[in-house]
This record gives structure tokens, sequence and C-alpha cells, in this order.
């Protein structure tokens, strides 16, 4: 047999699965224990599984079989006022039991936080004593009733829970059920370890009742009764010096349903609740366990959960946590919640825990009420939501689209944390998430800047730090075109780190203001010029070896096609008209590639000197490649504007063809250019020259050639130039 491997408690974890169940969050420990709120995704319910640890000594297994036995009965039992036991087991090395959430709280933080009226009192001791002698009626004690072994919902319905589930909403500290008592509760012979009766339980529920009426245990929690009665005739005090407002014979009532002797005390809790009530002249009615209904229950709790959690978030100004779990209970509801009126509080609960939040962010039709809410939590400083919002920020389309970009108040809160984190990649996303939300400033000089002055010049002080976040606080200085921010870099002493800032501001701004001194100025120029130039090395040597490929071999078939050699497969044709290719390709290719470089490469930079740049120099290089095409191929020195023109236009369609991010249109460009400027130089030249000499066009053909010939030829030239001119992407990307 197999036995299943062991795993720690500690081992779980936020969102795993156990068994069907989605494991939610811890929500209580203690002893050898924790308990877990749980989804049920298929029933869409919220569960409480408590875990405990199956120790291997006899004493732990002798008390595990009594666990399993007393569980075993306790799942069949069906009362309005106990809490049912829904399933329980043992899996991977742990015991768990499995009982519905519910989101009062204990009656012990009742007590302590709102001490109940003598009404409520009488309630609550109504339905304790009815769950308590259903079970007696059963054959089972309970063994461990106290005040945080009893839930309530926020109707204030009361269930008695077994197992330690109160552990569900009560604090860390308090110790799970064992099956031997909690010290304030336990009657004397359960302290004596003799047998237990429904007695033992009686007793217990006589200190719960002193609890209820006066807010407190007897002696304030300082003795215990049941440990003072093994040695002496200690009677429980009046609960009148607590509060003097209650029944002179409550005292009486309560010392008999304490008695040290069994058999002095009540039969059953029920007759306990009739005494009392006839004490504070209360008819005693008992309860209509037909009357209770759990659907209405649990609608009314989550009606509750967001009208309070509403208020009370509203009142905290967007502090308010409902906590994980009762958030889950609530989103279950979702289809039945307007979230006009809940949409913006049950948002900020859901970006705050991560659960569900891309349904509750959608859920909030108006994009200024989610910065609203973004505002609220951003209050927090917690870089776990802060990172949540992020990502629904930069994936939100409709506020990206705003002119203005994000509220000056979202995003100094969004500097801030980047500032005051400890985590150096949220402080770079942020800034680098700031660029993309942001909108970039047109000029250096504009005034209204979507950071408060304090937060430009710490974005300066940042810039000047050799990390990452300290060349995103760069760049996005550069976005902003923020000049205090420059200011402060220009004044720093450090010159290397200074010098490489405003690189990257000029590489994201494509300028620097007007006060950056003129020698820093030209200094930028060159080293922004030559790391353009030398970055990503492969895609350079690539693109010219491309536009060389191209060119060699356009211009090898114009030789090839055109050549006065009889022999059309002659080895002799091939090897000229490569070597012609090679020649001229070389120099043609890196005027096409210095075009293209100047364009792509360069592309923050305004347009028009990179444009006029890119085309002249790659012009006059291809002019030079066709001035030694003719000079020493064709021995006729060119004459004229056709070859200077022709060679403008292609350039000029490689320049163009760098504003386009799409292939298939520079190379379609390129190709038409090259074509159509080799065309219309042939026929100017037949048209125009009186004599073969002059107007010397980009390639020459024989007259005696149709045009559509010519027309062949000169396409067959163009496609390898335009295609693989253009094969390989120059621009970086950031």
């Amino acid at each position: 047999m197999t036995i299943p491997a062991r795993l720690p408690l500690n081992t779980l974890v936020s969102g795993s699965a156990f068994r069907q169940y989605t494991l939610l969050e811890q929500i209580g420990a203690g002893g050898q224990g924790v308990v877990w709120s749980a989804l049920d995704p298929l029933e869409k319910r919220i569960y409480a599984i408590k875990f405990n640890e199956i120790l291997e000594t006899d004493e732990a297994l002798v008390d595990d079989e009594r666990t399993a036995h007393q569980q075993e009965k306790l799942i069949h039992l069906k009362h309005p006022h106990i809490l049912p036991l829904r399933e329980f087991g043992v899996e991977g090395g742990k015991r768990f039991a499995v009982s519905p959430y519910i989101v009062g709280g204990t009656l012990t933080q009742k007590i302590r936080t709102s001490p109940p009226s003598a009404e409520e009192a009488i309630r609550y001791g109504m339905e304790i004593a009815s769950a308590l002698d259903f079970l007696h009626s059963k054959g089972v004690i309970h063994r461990d009733l106290k005040s945080s072994n009893i839930l309530l919902n926020l109707s204030g319905c009361a269930y008695l829970s077994d197992f330690g589930l109160a552990r569900v909403v009560s604090t860390s500290t308090l110790a799970f059920h064992t099956g031997h008592g909690t010290p304030p509760y336990a009657p004397p012979e359960q302290n004596r370890l003799k047998e237990i009766t429904p007695k033992s339980d009686i007793f217990s529920f006589g200190i719960l009742l002193f609890e209820l009426f006066t807010g407190q245990l007897p002696w304030n929690g300082r003795k215990q009764l049941g440990m003072e009665q093994l040695h002496s005739d200690a009677e429980l005090p009046d609960p009148r010096e607590v509060n003097a407002l209650l029944p002179p014979r409550l005292a009486d009532v309560l010392r008999r349903v304490t008695a040290a002797d069994p058999d002095l005390r009540p039969r059953s809790a029920g007759e306990v609740m009739r005494v009392i009530c006839h004490l504070f002249g209360v008819p005693y009615q008992p309860l209509d366990e037909s009357a209770h209904d759990e659907a209405a229950a649990h609608q009314k709790d989550v009606e509750q959960l967001l009208w309070q959690g509403l208020a009370q978030w509203k009142s905290s100004e967007g502090m308010y946590n409902l906590g994980l779990t009762r958030f889950a209970v609530v989103d279950l509801e979702r289809s039945q919640i307007d979230a006009r009126v809940f949409g913006s509080f049950l948002l900020s609960q859901a970006l705050t825990y991560g659960y569900q939040d891309d349904y509750w962010w959608a859920a909030v039709s108006d994009p200024r009420e989610r910065l609203d809410v973004v505002s609220l939590l951003l209050q927090r400083d917690s870089d776990v939501i802060t990172s949540r919002i992020l990502d629904h920020l930069m994936a939100d389309m409709e506020i990206r689209a705003f002119s203005r970009g994000l509220p000056q108040s979202v995003s100094v809160s969004l500097f801030d944390i980047g500032l005051r984190t400890g985590d150096p990649n949220l402080c770079r996303r942020i800034l680098q998430d700031l660029c993309a939300l942001i909108p970039p400033s047109r000029t250096w000089g504009e005034k209204k800047l979507p950071l408060g002055i304090a937060q430009i010049q710490q974005l300066g002080e940042l810039a000047l730090e050799d990390s990452e976040s300290g060349d995103a606080a760069a760049e996005l200085i550069g976005h902003l075109r923020a000049a205090p921010a420059v200011q402060v870099i220009a004044n720093h002493h450090d010159n290397r780190r200074s010098v490489d800032a405003l690189l990257l501001i000029q590489q994201t701004a494509g300028s620097l203001p007007s006060f950056v001194r003129g020698g820093i100025r030209l200094r930028l120029s060159l080293e922004w010029i030559f790391q353009r130039l030398i970055e990503k090395p492969v895609s350079l040597v690539s693109a010219y070896f491309m536009a060389f490929l191209g060119s060699s071999l356009g211009i090898a078939v114009q030789v090839y096609l055109t050549i006065n050699l009889t022999g059309l497969f002659d080895s002799a044709r091939l090897t000229i008209s490569l070597e012609r290719g090679l020649i001229t390709g070389f120099v043609f290719g890196l005027g096409i590639f210095l075009t293209r470089a100047a364009m792509e490469r360069f592309h923050t930079s305004r347009l028009l000197p990179r444009f006029l740049t890119g085309t002249f120099a790659g012009a006059l290089l291809m002019n030079l490649a066709l001035l030694i095409f003719h000079v020493l191929f064709v021995r006729t020195p060119p004459q004229g504007f056709l070859i200077s023109g022709g060679c403008l236009l292609i350039a000029l369609a490689f320049a163009a063809g760098g504003l386009s991010r799409s292939y298939l249109f520079r190379s379609l460009l390129a190709s038409l250019a090259v074509f159509g400027t080799i065309l219309a130089a042939w026929l100017l030249h037949t048209q125009y020259a009186s004599s073969p000499e002059q107007l010397t066009p980009l390639f020459r053909y024989d007259y005696a050639w149709s045009l559509a010939r010519v027309a062949g030829t000169a396409l067959a030239v163009a496609l390898p130039i335009g295609l693989l001119g253009n094969a390989v992407d120059l621009t970086l990307k950031k």
C-alpha cells in the first residue's frame, strides 16, 4: 500500500486546489491546525476547511479516532442552529473537516465589541439551548461549549459549531477544541478527567449565559469556576455586580446551572431558558425550527455586507477592506449586484486581493470612476496592489486614450511609490508605464507637467543613478520634456553619468532644452550618432550585405542581358556580369544602406533633417557607383543630369520607405522607383539626346530593342534591388 506524502500545513497556499475546492486565505490558526476559507466553484459557495496534522503518538491516534467517530455522527445532524459538517476525511497526511463559512463572526467578538442587550442575550440563549438539547437528544455531547464556538450571521442568528470551526473567525491565540474543554467553561468533572455527560454541557452553558448577560467571564477570566470547585465550595459570582440592572434571582439560577454536583444542575438547556425568560418577564416560546430559511438568511448577509461595507469604505476614504473571504462571498452574487451603486467599492476590494479584478474593472463602466478607485488604492502604498493597478491601466484602452493622460494625482502617487519601493523592478516598471500612460509633451517649455515640481526634480536625481531605474527615469524626462529635471542632471558633477542620462533624454525627446551648453550638446550628438550606428551590429551587417547582394544581382542581370556577346550561356558572359555587378553593387548597396540607416536608426530625430541627410548621402553613393560603372565598363563618362536625377529619385524612394514598418510597402516602393527611373531615363535619352554620348541613361540598351524588352530588363534589375535592399529591418525597438 502506498502511503500518501505528508504535506505540512504551512505548504497550503492561496489559489491552490484541495479536492474540489480552491483555497482563498488562512483565516485561523492554533494548536496543531489551521483553518482556510475555500471556494467550491461548482456549488458556488464559500466553505471553511479546518486542517489538522495527524500526529503519530498513541494518545493522538486515540484522539483522532474519537474525532472521526464524532464527525461521523455530526455529519448526519441537521438543525437550524448547528453549523453543519459537509464532509471530513484524511488526505495528504492531514485530517480535514469542511463546513459552511459564516460571515458574522463569533459570539465572543460580538460580546467584546458590542455587548448584547438583555433581549439579544435571551434570543442567543434560546437558539444555543435549542441546538444543545438537540445534540443531547441524539446522544452527542459538545464538550467544548464556549462563546468562540458560537458563530453568528449578520442578522444575529447563532450557530453552534464543533471541532474547532469557531476558529474561523477568532484570534490565532485561542486554542482549538481538543475534547478536553476550555478552562473558563469546563466543569469540575471535566477538569478531574471523569465521565463527561450532557450535564457537563449545561455547566458550560451557565458560564456562557453569565458572559452573555454581563459582557465578561466570571472574575473577568482571572479565576476558573470549575477549577475552584475542585477544592472549595466556590460559586459563580453574582452577575449583578457587573450589571446592576439584571434580575436579582438570576444569580441563583446561574449558580444552580453551574453547580459542582452534576445532579443538582437542570436536566436541559431549554429548562434553563424557561426559568430565565420568567425572570425577565418574557414569554417562553420554543423556537419554530421550520421557519428558518437558510437561503434567505444568506441573501440578507450579502446585502448587509454590501451596505455596511460601502458605508465603512466611504467613511474611511477607501481604506476599509471586507477581507478576501467576505469579498468572495459577495462576489458569488455578482449577477444580483447593482454595479452602479457598489461597483467602485467592489473594484477596490477586487484590486486589493487580486480576486476577480478583471470582472470588476470592466463592471465599472466609467473610466474616471476606475481612476478614482485607483487613486484611493495608491494611498495604501502597497507594491502588490500597485503592480495590479499597472496591469489594468496598461490594458485599459479608454484610459490610455485620454488626451491629457492620467490625472496628476494618480501620476504623482505612482511616481512616489516608485521612489519609495524597495523593488527596483517595480520602480523601473512604474517609470516605463508612465511613459505609456502620459502623452508626450510637445516642447521643452511646457509649464503644465503631469508631475509636480518636487517629483520632476526627484526624477532628475533618479536619472543620475547608473541603473535600469535611472535609465527609465531619463527616458521619462525625455518623454515629458521636463526641463527642470534636465537642469538637475546638467548641474551634476558626475560627468560620465550626466552624459549618459542626457543622451537617453535626447534619444527619447529628439532634442535637448536650449540651456544645455554647446560643448555638451556636440559631444552628445556625436556619441548618439555613434551609438545608433553601432547598436545591433548584426542587423547593420545583414542590412548592408542584403543591399549589396541585391544591387550586385540587379546590375549583374543588367550586364548579362545587354552585353554584346554571342552565347547566352557563355561562361565569359557570366563572369563579366558577376564581376561588374559585384564592383558596382558594392558602392550602390552602400548608398541604399546609408539612406535606410539615416531614416530608420534615427527615427526619434526630426524628420526633415534625417530625410534630407539620408536621401543626399544615398544619392551621392549611388551616383558614384554608376559613375564607376560607366567609366570602367562602358568606357563612356556620363553626361547630363539623368544619372544624378535618377539616383536622387531612387534614394528618395528608399528614404520614404523608411517611414513605414511594412516590408511589402518598402520593397514595392523601391522596386517601382528603380524600374521607373531606369525606364524613364532610357526614354528621355532616346527622345532628346542628339548623340549616344548625350543625356547618359542609368543603363544602356540596344536601340533596336522594343519598349517591352527594355521594360522587362529594367524590371529584372529593379526587383532584386528593391526586395533585398529592404530585407533587414534597421529600426531600433525599445
